[in-house]
């Protein structure tokens, strides 16, 4: 070559070359920071969609394969089988704190259902019956889709995943809505996604795997309810893949964005469609394509959300926003001193083994066998013969054990007190009272670590279970096309029945959730407030019947009114074969008795005051009656 055209690719070769060079995170300046990729559309072919597949899960296949360690990690010490099990997966190590703090503290957060708190967005009286029904189709529904089990399974995925996750759907065999839960080590997640603080993924792109037999997943594409049907040759591809043996379990993976979902297979693309779970705007003459000059109107969809979301709710506590996925754990957090609590376990162990103490044979008496013998023996509480020529304090002795060190046992309470209290379990749990010698003491203490649950995983929870009952109306403005039913058991126990249907529900509501309605509650300590209040006349007697649940507090609270203020009418109206008081008129008490004696001359009254008494009618409590 040139020796010109060698000095410019001698140059061009140390300017790229990235020996002797320090780079800057792509993050810290502007421009591009990522893959090239494409936005998902319905209008790309199969084979665009495939590859805009293959590169989401090759961005998150690095991460994912650093947080899976973490994961398994967790798994084993919540499940007790860490190394300390000694490799044996069958054992479980002994004092396992993490999973008695753990289960210890979900019971204490998910002590009830969430309450659904829901008022109309205007006021006006059609909203308000509106808000009424939907609130019963909510409680509805958190009953008979066990919410408060489905969210505790959720926390449980989430100590060990680092997240949690609902998905929201419609069963078309039932017809109704319906909530699974998903294990977060089936998703694949766009590792620049995170989980805001109402719960909802803000990840571009989110892939589920799913695992189901070939005959099913025919079924779902081919089935009256698919809007788009498989293809014969995606149906030949499928079989060709399992030498046409339809029981098989295969996996697939449903990929969701805001807008659109897409299903792949093998390498094909077995559905696409927009999202369902959502009304879109219609154009009203969009059909009539014979008048050009109709002007078109658009009839907007009736939703509760104002825009189209992936079908998803999300648990996270200790995330700073980086990632989808928290930063850290409980379990984690306490798996340090969950293995200082086994040393000093194995070390105490050890100690108190060697506590009886060991045995000294003398050599001229005895040899290795008859030495095994006389300690076996010694140990099994049977007699040995005494050697000869010796006493037996010179033939065998005890050498005394050494006192223990009792810091390793305020090591061992101090490691579990701090994972106790690193969980809020501390005053729950069932020795979280041991250094509390008081009543008093130990209300505080159990009072603050309710506190501490409520204000960390119980205040994520109840926005969790806020995003389940928005998603919930938004179902319900989708798939009620009919009347749908609901009963709860409302106030004095009696049943409540509402009927839904989405072309009933014109006015927007508000939903939310009651603070603190999951957490449990001292029911006798809140009757004896309500009773006290009562007694102070603070409290009337309908709420006060109220609070001490009476099947029918306001039937209930009348008796009781009637009979403090008309003993009389209380008796005629509920005990009518009692026998009822006799009242004289006040015309028959004038009237003079005829078997009254002459007059001797005598008073026959004490005082005026008592004469004009007697003549005052008595009520049946013997009460003057004025």
């Amino acid at each position: 070559m040139d020796p010109v055209q060698l000095n410019v690719l001698g140059v061009q070769e140390l300017v790229n070359s990235p020996v002797n060079k320090t780079f800057k995170n792509p993050s810290d300046h502007e421009g591009v920071v990522g893959n090239y990729q494409e936005v998902l559309s319905l209008d790309m072919s199969d084979e665009e969609l495939i590859s805009l597949s293959k590169q989401w899960e090759s961005d998150y296949s690095g991460y994912e394969e650093k947080l899976k360690r973490r994961q398994e990690l967790n798994y084993k010490y919540y499940l007790g089988r860490s190394e300390y099990a000694g490799g044996d997966t069958d054992k479980v190590v002994p004092s396992n704190l993490i999973f008695e703090a753990q289960e210890t503290f979900i019971p204490a957060a998910l002590a009830k259902n969430p309450t659904p708190v829901v008022y109309p967005a205007s006021p006006n009286p059609e909203a308000e019956i509106i808000a009424k029904n939907v609130k019963t189709m909510l409680q509805y529904h958190a009953d008979t889709l066990v919410l408060r089990r489905k969210l505790a399974l959720v926390v449980r995925h989430w100590s060990s995943y680092f997240i949690g996750v609902l998905k929201h759907g419609w069963d078309d065999v039932i017809e109704d809505i319906s909530l699974d839960v998903v294990l977060p080590s089936n998703l694949i997640m766009d590792p620049n996604g995170s989980i805001d603080s109402y719960g909802n993924y803000t990840g571009n792109f989110l892939g589920e795997r799913k695992k189901i037999t070939a005959q099913g997943l025919i079924d779902m594409f081919d089935s009256e309810y698919s809007p788009n049907k498989l293809s014969p040759e995606k149906k030949a591809f499928i079989l060709s893949t399992i030498d046409n043996k339809l029981g098989t379990e295969i996996k697939y993976i449903e990929w969701w964005t805001n807008e659109y979902c897409f299903y792949t297979y093998n390498g094909i693309v077995l559905d696409k469609h927009k999202n369902p779970y959502f009304n879109y705007d219609v154009n009203e003459d969009q059909e009539n394509t014979e008048d050009e000059e109709a002007e078109e109107s658009v009839i907007k969809g009736n939703n509760h959300f104002g825009r189209p979301k992936m079908p998803y709710t999300f648990l996270g506590v200790f995330s700073t926003g980086q990632h989808p996925h928290d930063d850290t754990s409980l379990i984690e957090q306490n798996i340090p001193n969950q293995d200082l609590v086994l040393q000093r376990i194995k070390q105490i162990n050890k100690n108190l083994n060697v506590s009886n103490n060991s045995l000294v044979l003398s050599a001229e008496n005895f040899n290795n066998e008859t030495a095994k013998q006389a300690a076996d023996a010694i140990e099994a509480g049977s007699p040995i013969l005494a050697p000869r020529g010796k006493s037996i304090r010179e033939a065998i002795d005890r050498l005394p054990a050494p006192n223990f060190p009792s810091d390793a046992f305020n090591q061992l309470q101090d490691m579990t007190t701090r994972l106790r209290s690193i969980y809020g379990t501390l005053g729950i749990s069932g020795a979280g009272g041991v250094q509390e010698k008081t009543v008093r003491g130990q209300i505080l203490n159990q009072q603050q670590d309710n506190s501490r649950i409520g204000g960390g995983i119980g205040d994520a929870l109840e926005q969790v279970a806020d995003n389940v009952f928005n998603w919930w109306a938004q179902l319900y403005h989708v798939f009620y096309d009919e009347e749908h039913y609901a009963s709860i058991l409302g106030k004095g126990r009696a049943l409540e029945y509402v009927t839904i249907r989405n072309s009933e529900l014109t006015e927007r509501v508000i939903i939310s959730v009651a603070p603190n309605s999951m957490k449990p509650h001292d029911e006798i300590t809140e009757i004896n407030q309500a009773l006290d209040l009562a007694n102070s006349g603070w409290l009337d007697p309908l709420s006060l019947f109220e609070r001490l649940n009476d099947s029918d507090p306001k039937e209930t609270a009348k008796r009781v009114v009637m009979w403090k203020t008309n003993p009389q009418l209380y008796q005629q109206m509920y005990f009518p074969d009692l026998p009822q008081p006799q009242q004289m008129n006040p015309q028959d008490q004038m009237v003079p008795d005829q078997n009254i004696p002459p007059d001797t001359g005598e008073s026959l009254s004490a005082s005026p005051a008592s004469s004009s008494l007697s003549q005052v009618p008595l009520d049946m409590t013997g009460t003057p009656s004025i």
